[in-house]
């Protein structure tokens, strides 16, 4: 069943490939497929790259595996003379990279040049030959020593070119943006990554190429942020504020609607958004259901939309097992369950005035004792609402939740609802009796 829940496949097109290598080390020790299966297919992503010693590395897992050394002995030559290439081309820089590398070298002359504002792509073409070809050989041949797997040298050679004022809207700037947070998840300098998530941002929403490119990229940025932001102190809450957002929940919408599992996840994890995203994102779900679902999506439709407490219990023991097997929620595990048996928990609460503990603690797959302690924390904690003033009875079993508490504003107008309709019928009423009386009148007279 875990398997059925795994959307690495449909995420991996939208994600860099030296990113899909640790995805891919989780899935072969989650034992959900076959390690074989997936050694092959980490071969297969690698071999796009430069890093030919890593491929050497998957194929002696298996040194007893007849079909994976008979492979292996035919792909050898191929990976020597690859690896003797990239070498080579290491140690013999290009004469542009090297006169790059020696100008950023001069730090003195740098700090001079960015006090004065006058790292400026015109400055630095007429005084020091580092022309728009020159600077671009140099970005160019960081994306080769990308390749390579050699992330901390790239990042300072992106830093310096990102450095240098320039026309913004050329590939090789913005791809040095990309390339730049690339660098820095890879080497897990999660501080960094959140200022160049929004410099990306900021370059893919001006728009420079088709409608078509543009919801590409953005597609680009929705997966990449997953690691980015759930690796933050309160990056679930960042998360559903940007797939929240209209072009990028459109985004969503019409090129991967299984992200729309991390929007779940995001709303439930974060207690500060769930008042203003969770109708939003249930209109979603519901919309959505035909392109995508899974436990997590029909956990909340269970439980808000259909009221079925015993199938949002269900689809809770599923998401227990989904979060566990998933490379970005697995580390929220504990809080994901507590914040979802705080929802069900609220949402029995709201709509019932009597709780039987013992029954509660069945829907949330805890025991009598703590369902108890749940309850008491759950009323030292309330501020507002039913369980604000609620009363625990340890020796029934049960919770008896205060009522709900009417405002004076609306005890006014519960209580003037009817006065227009009143007021109609009395004066239809004296109307009628006039009338009556005129005519009895003019009887009498009559006589």
């Amino acid at each position: 069943m875990a398997a059925n829940f795994d959307i690495t496949p449909l995420m991996a097109p939208y994600l860099d490939v030296h990113m899909i290598s640790p995805m891919l080390d989780f899935l072969r020790e989650l034992n959900i497929y076959d390690a074989k299966q997936i050694t092959k297919e980490k071969i297969r992503s690698v071999n796009r790259t430069n890093m030919t010693e890593l491929v050497e590395d998957e194929y002696q897992r298996y040194a007893d595996d007849a079909e994976l050394q008979a492979e292996y002995k035919i792909q050898m030559p191929i990976l020597k003379a690859r690896m003797t290439k990239s070498f080579e081309q290491i140690d013999h820089e290009p004469e542009d990279v090297k006169l790059v590398s020696k100008f950023f070298a001069q730090k003195d002359l740098i700090n001079e040049l960015v006090a004065k504002n006058a790292l400026t792509l015109d400055n630095i073409s007429t005084k020091h030959g580092i022309t728009a070809e020159v600077l671009d050989a140099y970005y160019k041949f960081s994306k080769f020593k990308y390749e390579c797997g050699m992330y901390k040298e790239v990042e300072e050679m992106l830093m310096n070119f990102l450095s240098v004022t320039q026309p913004v809207g050329t590939a090789s700037y913005v791809g040095a943006l990309w390339g730049r947070l690339a660098c820095h998840i890879l080497l897990a300098k999660w501080g960094d990554t959140v200022s160049d998530l929004q410099a990306v941002k900021e370059a893919v929403d001006v728009r420079t190429n088709s409608h078509i490119t543009q919801l590409k990229q953005r597609a680009w940025l929705l997966h990449w942020g997953l690691f980015i932001l759930l690796s933050q102190r309160d990056g679930a809450e960042a998360l559903a504020d940007l797939f929240s957002e209209k072009p990028y929940l459109q985004t969503l919408e019409n090129l991967c609607p299984w992200l729309l599992r991390y929007y779940t996840a995001a709303v439930i994890l974060s207690p500060s958004r769930r008042r203003t995203h969770l109708r939003d994102l249930l209109r979603e779900i519901k919309a959505m259901s035909y392109q995508y679902s899974d436990p997590m999506t029909q956990f909340l439709d269970s439980l808000f939309d259909q009221f079925d407490f015993d199938a949002a219990q269900l689809k809770l023991k599923e998401c227990q097992q989904l979060v566990k097997n998933d490379f970005f929620l697995q580390k929220f595990a504990d809080k994901f369950m507590h914040e979802a048996r705080m929802l069900i928990c609220e949402m029995y609460c709201t709509i019932n005035r009597k709780v039987d503990l013992v029954m509660l603690a069945e829907k949330l797959q805890l025991t009598d004792e703590e369902a108890e302690r749940w309850m008491v924390d759950i009323v030292r904690s309330s501020t507002t609402g039913p369980a604000a003033d609620a009363k625990i009875d340890s020796a029934g079993k049960q919770v008896l939740m205060a009522a709900p508490e009417r405002s004076a504003y609306k005890q006014v107008i519960e209580s003037t609802r009817e006065l227009t309709t009143r007021s109609g019928f009395l004066g239809n009423n004296l109307e009628n009796l006039v009338k009556d009386q005129a005519v009895y009148l003019k009887q009498s007279l009559a006589r």
